[in-house]
């Protein structure tokens, strides 16, 4: 049984990373429909979304440390993954008390809001171009090149 769940769950960051990409992405498309719209739920929904990928962000995180620590990899590209996501991490925490509070100004908040969405895309973005260049380059999880 304890051989089942490590299968399972060993590597544990590439079978999670991909939910807190496309959850900000996503949040970004809807807050750019709902104006486009004019569908106010839409910027609603773009809020859930935001504060829920903020909130799993740092697990993932946290399981790519994991991931960094199991496999004992130390590469510059690594770095560069690894400072994207904990910027894309830290500005997605930081922001939660901020947006929360601001949600009481409707058209400064829309505005902050916006502007955060596309920040947190193109941090999570920078992660992920990262990441797939040391799956896709130099084979990490994949084969030992790294």
């Amino acid at each position: 049984m304890e051989k089942f769940l490590y299968d399972i769950l060993i590597p544990l960051h590439p079978k999670i990373v991909h939910f807190p990409i496309a959850l900000f992405i996503t949040a970004l498309g809807l807050e750019v429909l709902s104006r486009l719209l004019k569908k106010e739920r839409w910027s609603q929904a773009a809020f859930i979304i935001y504060c829920f990928a903020a909130i799993i962000t740092p697990g993932i995180v946290l399981s790519g440390l994991w991931e960094e620590d199991r496999l004992h990899l130390h590469h510059p590209v690594l770095n560069q993954h690894k400072t994207f996501g904990l910027l894309t991490m830290w500005m997605a925490l930081g922001s939660l008390p901020l947006v929360w509070f601001l949600q009481r100004f409707p058209k400064i908040f829309r505005t902050i809001f916006l502007i955060l969405l596309i920040v947190l895309s193109i941090t999570v973005t920078m992660a992920s171009y990262y990441g797939g260049k040391m799956v896709y380059e130099y084979g990490v999880a994949v084969s030992q090149s790294f």
